[in-house]
Order: structure tokens, then C-alpha cells, then sequence
């Protein structure tokens, strides 16, 4: 369950929003990390979420709720099979900024419609990780604020692969159930009792570390 540190927000640097909520200090991703920090991967990649109870399950994009993603123009990371229709699964860095690879599907006509690029947005503190819509297939306006990290766990390798940084930190990720829709979750940054303002259920968020996982990192099967 949550742990009790999650809770406490007075050590970060914060700026009041009109959600009543918080917003992070950008720190443009790997700054934090200047001599291990990786800003660029261009080779695709999984996101995974690994439980404390080290069970791990991979995320993906998705709209939050059944309907068809060809009309979509935003979209949250969550857990692939428990965030409503997947609009995609694989993801790159380009300068810090996470780009969303969306699936091609077909339509009810029988077209089919292509590939989409998702840019990533600012993750704000108690919030969802939101995607936008690229309609021009660019990064223009990508928030440079995530990072992969090497992971140096002195303990072993529980988590077998590079960690995901957002606003200089692996950690203070969680997974959280949807108010809306109970059977919807989503992942969260640093949840508090204000994350009900972004449509979560605080009192079940549980903690997670996310990873890359790929065929160039030699753990996607892993």
C-alpha cells in the first residue's frame, strides 16, 4: 500500500496550480544524473511496472476508458490491460522527452489508420503521466522531463534493467485505481490526498519501480 512517504511533500519544490495540487520543479530529466543519465534511446522500448511484491507488469498508453483510440488526442500511462483501449506499447528518448509509438488499427469502414506519435507532457505531483497527440508525427513541445537511469541496486539485480527518472527521481511512482471507473488504473507520481483532483483513489495506490525493458537492453524477455 502506500507508503507514508509518499504523503510528505516537503521536501520537494513545488508551485500551487489551479487544481489545488502541485507542480514540479522541471529539473530536464537527467540532470540530476550528469554522469549516468541517459537523455537519448532511440532503439524502442517497454515500460514495465515492478511491484514491491516483485511482480511485474508491463504499461502502455491508453485513454482511460473503451473507447476507440482513433479519435483520441491524449493518453495516460497505466497498466496495459487494467487503463481502458491501448493506443501503444513501445517508446523512445529523444533530449529527455519520452515519445509513444501509437499502434495502427483498423476502422469499422475497413481502413485502416497509421501509426501515431505521442509526445510526452509535464507529470505533475500527485498526478497522472499524460501523452499528447504529435498530429504532425514531431516532438515540438515534448517535456524534457524523464531519464533513464542504470540501475545500481547494491542488493542484486531484483530489477533486471535500466530505471525510468522523472523530475530527478526513480522513485515515488505508484499505481492507483480511477475514481470514475474502479477497474481502470493509472500510474501516478507521487501520490497524495489531492490526486483525488486527478480522478485517483489515493487509499489504493501501491507502490512500483518503473524499468526499460527491450531486445537492444537483452531483457525483454526477462
Amino acid at each position: 500500500m502506500l507508503a507514508p512517504s509518499f504523503l510528505s511533500l516537503s521536501s520537494l519544490l513545488l508551485i500551487p496550480t489551479t487544481l489545488g495540487a502541485a507542480i514540479l520543479r522541471r529539473d530536464n530529466g537527467c540532470n540530476t544524473w550528469p554522469s549516468v543519465g541517459i537523455k537519448d534511446n532511440n532503439a524502442s522500448f517497454e515500460l514495465w511496472a515492478h511491484y514491491e511484491s516483485r511482480v511485474a507488469i508491463p504499461l502502455a498508453m491508453t485513454t482511460f476508458d473503451g473507447n476507440s483510440s482513433s479519435n483520441a488526442t491524449k493518453a495516460y500511462l497505466a497498466p496495459n490491460d487494467l487503463g481502458g483501449t491501448v493506443i501503444g506499447t513501445l517508446f523512445t528518448l529523444n533530449n529527455s522527452g519520452l515519445i509513444g509509438a501509437g499502434s495502427s488499427s483498423n476502422n469499422s469502414d475497413g481502413s485502416s489508420s497509421p501509426n501515431t506519435t505521442w509526445i510526452s507532457n509535464t507529470i505533475d505531483a500527485g498526478g497522472f503521466f499524460p501523452f499528447s497527440l504529435s498530429p504532425d508525427a514531431n516532438d515540438a513541445g515534448i517535456a524534457d522531463d524523464y531519464c533513464e537511469v542504470p540501475n545500481t541496486d547494491p542488493h542484486g539485480p531484483l530489477i533486471n534493467g535500466p530505471l525510468f527518472g522523472a523530475q530527478g527521481s526513480t522513485s515515488g511512482w505508484a499505481i492507483c485505481n480511477r475514481v470514475d471507473n474502479p477497474l481502470f488504473q493509472g500510474v501516478v507520481f507521487n501520490p497524495a490526498s489531492y490526486s483525488s483532483d486527478y480522478g485517483f483513489n489515493v487509499s489504493t495506490c501501491q507502490n512500483v519501480t518503473i524499468y526499460l525493458r527491450s531486445t537492444a537492453l537483452g531483457n525483454l524477455n526477462t
